[in-house]
């Protein structure tokens, strides 16, 4: 009896210390942005919306804000069909080389921006006869002066995929991992499917909460670079929010304020697709075998 009351007692301070600790770290997220938001509609003397007003009208509010929207939903549909497919290949028909798809998930963490964009122009800007051979002529072809790619956007989605590619393979493969891929695969495989509608009716619909992270992840990323779009000369939020900054602080702060607002926009909005997702996030991985027939 005493053990139990002692187990009882021991599990509501364990109870009570969770709650003190989520309170903290609540606090520690809300009172930067309680003070950008305080700082941003202060005036010196009492509240002023006069920043954001200022923003809604300024053209390059709109102009950078559009750019960076484009940029970073070309970022995330592009890495996604291509590293989705890639990790459920690996998965199936070569899981030996998952070590080496790994290694090359992380290589962008050990590349500075500011190389990649350097390597990046001398790549595609000047005539190479190593990258000639190397690329089978496609370098050449796309350093043309009439497929000229460097500091444009195609080449500056280019850039951010590769950034984005440890956020977005991570998730991806956990999911994979996680649902028995192998043995969906063999029960599609003996329905008659091919390996596209396998993937496509069976794979992705249980890894969706997967994919569903990796798109937040790399639209997060495209969306805050900075970096890159300065070397490339593509004028963006992250760049207007600086630019802003050395101008107007209140302004910058009120433009913080707004992008939060915007990230925490598009995490609802992932969420409520995940709860719209048939089963719902969280059951039980099933084959449904009429989907496929």
């Amino acid at each position: 009896m005493s053990k139990a009351v002692s187990t009882q007692g021991s599990g509501k301070r364990t109870l009570r210390i969770e709650r003190i600790f989520l309170i903290l770290v609540v606090l520690y997220l809300l009172i930067p942005l309680g003070a950008t938001l305080a700082f941003g509609l202060s005036n010196g003397k009492n509240i002023d919306f006069s920043s954001y007003a200022q923003i809604f009208s300024d053209p390059d509010f709109r102009q950078t804000l559009t750019i960076s929207l484009e940029l970073s939903l070309a970022t995330t549909l592009l890495t996604v069909i291509l590293v989705t497919p890639t990790a459920y290949w690996l998965q199936i028909r070569l899981p030996r080389a998952r070590p080496i798809m790994d290694f090359l998930a992380l290589v962008p963490f050990a590349v500075p921006a500011i190389v990649m964009a350097f390597g990046l122009v001398e790549v595609y800007g000047t005539p190479n006869t190593l990258i000639s051979v190397l690329s089978f002529g496609l370098v050449p072809l796309l350093s043309s002066p009439a497929l000229n790619v460097v500091n444009t956007p195609p080449l500056l989605v280019c850039a951010y995929v590769i950034v984005s590619l440890p956020f977005v393979y991570r998730p991806i493969d956990n999911n994979l991992r996680s649902i028995n891929t192998q043995v969906l695969t063999e029960a599609a495989y003996s329905l008659g499917c091919g390996w596209w509608r396998t993937f496509l009716t069976v794979i992705l619909p249980n890894i969706l909460p997967g994919v569903i992270s990796a798109s937040l992840l790399t639209f997060s990323t495209a969306m805050g670079e900075f970096t890159l779009a300065s070397l490339f000369s593509i004028y963006t939020f992250p760049i207007y929010l600086d630019s802003t900054g050395q101008n107007d602080p209140h302004k910058a702060a009120s433009l913080a304020i707004l992008s939060f607002l915007l990230t925490l926009l598009c995490v609802l909005g992932i969420i409520f697709l995940v709860r719209l997702r048939p089963g719902g996030a969280g059951k039980e991985t099933q084959l449904d075998v009429v989907s496929i027939k």
